[in-house]
């Protein structure tokens, strides 16, 4: 197995994998189930009953527990203290763009709850079933043996026209995601699978028109070249177009299971060396050219090829749009009777979720007062807990992220009516006497 395809196998997306290792039988052989999950006291133990692992990030791991009041399944995350003053910016922006996109998608996560404990901050979400997507393909890979592709053109392209809706939510309320990727994309449990995008923490928003950001931000192997060369000038990058050719990373994974431009000399992906390297790739050949990508290609059809051209284009300003994608023949060709079905599902729970969300009203003052609340529930976890290890059994402090928290409760408020989930225009970076503004 070369170091491309090693790299949908725990290699570049290690931290998607259970750390559990399968368990000898008495006969010798192995099987995969974990073993037991033992967590000291977190504070949560009266409230919710942890079920399972769920995945390992980069400020925290995420758990399926039941809550106990409602008896529902839900995903926390959760997050030891003292959080790092450094990374606080991005766990209280992961938290808020979280909330703020609020009910309005079915296939973004939806943040339930903050808690804050002795020991931790946690975020309680919408709990998927199915696993990640890099889960889902890297099941798959064998099939590029007998068929050249992992996924299906079919169902590639019944996963990337979900994305593409949920990214396009996420674009016209101002918010670029910035780390799109197989992690952060994750499945429910129907058959075929539905998506739901997660992991808000590189997230950003942009005010009025101007969506160009300075920050080198997100996984190497997604990022587009403009975004890993803005650490060498000044003129920062369009941060839709970023989202738009990490979908186009996306989409070429699904299909063939491995990256068109990868740091292998570099493994170390937060290195200058890797990005530079990636960088230079991009630069210097089509994507359908390079080595590794060519055998590859020749499975693809014309328009999928087509379609990735005009992604992977290195001049942002010539780069397809997300509009563009979406009128793309190949995005639009018809689909087999499975994915039409679910896709007409599909189409009809969002329009629900837009038509139930469109008769709410939001108090842009309940907003305010929610982002200023999280604020100081983040700078709170910053502090040391006390000495001892000693937990409390109930949290110290709990924090509704639902759009029920930020309801218009009585005429005449100054409010947000019908938008759902609190656009650009209804988003608040506290500042006064906090210690740090959104990155």
């Amino acid at each position: 197995m070369d170091k491309r395809m090693h790299a949908l196998n725990g290699g570049q997306f290690a931290d998607s994998f259970s750390p559990f290792e399968p368990q000898p039988r008495e006969d010798g052989s192995v099987h995969s189930k974990p073993k037991p999950i033992e967590l000291p006291d977190i504070g949560l133990k009266d409230t919710h009953k942890l079920i399972q692992f769920l995945g390992r990030g980069g400020t925290g791991n995420t758990y399926e527990y039941k809550d106990l009041e409602t008896g529902q399944a839900v995903a926390i995350k959760l997050i030891a203290r003292p959080i790092p003053k450094v990374i606080m910016p991005n766990i209280f922006r992961e938290i808020r763009i979280q909330a703020e996109l609020g009910e309005g998608h079915v296939s973004i996560i939806n943040a339930k709850e903050a808690i804050l404990t002795e020991s931790h901050l946690a975020l309680v979400m919408e709990c998927a079933h199915g696993g990640s997507l890099t889960n889902y393909v890297s099941d798959r890979v064998g099939r590029a043996r007998e068929t050249g592709l992992v996924l299906t053109e079919e169902e590639a392209r019944f996963f990337f026209r979900q994305f593409l809706s949920a990214v396009e939510y996420c674009h016209a309320r101002n918010v670029a995601h910035r780390d799109l990727k197989l992690d952060n994309t994750l499945l429910d449990g129907s058959d075929p699978p539905m998506i739901k995008l997660c992991d808000f923490g590189f997230a950003k928003n942009w005010q009025g028109e101007d969506n160009n950001m300075y920050t080198v931000i997100g996984t190497p192997v997604y990022m587009s070249p403009e975004l890993i060369h803005s650490r060498n000038d000044t003129k920062g990058y369009d941060a839709q177009s970023v989202d738009v050719w990490a979908g186009g990373v996306l989409l070429i994974v699904m299909l063939v299971g491995r990256f068109p431009f990868d740091h292998l000399d570099h493994p170390n992906p937060q290195t200058y060396e890797a990005h530079m390297e990636i960088w230079q790739q991009q630069s210097r050949s089509r994507w359908a050219e390079i080595p590794h990508m060519k055998h590859a290609v020749e499975r693809l059809s014309a328009e999928c090829i087509d379609l990735l051209d005009k992604i992977f284009v290195t001049d942002e300003k010539k780069r397809i749009t997300l509009q563009q994608i979406k009128e793309h023949p190949w995005v639009m060709r018809p689909q087999p009777p499975l994915y039409a079905k679910a896709e007409e599902k599909f189409v009809k729970e969002q329009a629900r979720v837009e038509e139930f969300v469109g008769r709410r009203t939001l108090s842009l003052a309940a907003i305010r007062q929610r982002a200023e609340d999280l604020q100081q529930m983040v700078e709170a976890a910053g502090a040391r807990p006390p000495e001892g290890g000693a937990t409390m059994t109930v949290p110290i402090k709990r924090l509704n992220l639902t759009e029920e928290s930020v309801v218009q409760p009585a005429e005449g408020e100054d409010s947000n009516n019908g938008l759902g989930g609190s656009p650009a225009a209804a988003s608040f970076e506290p500042q006064a006497g906090g210690s740090f503004q959104q990155g």
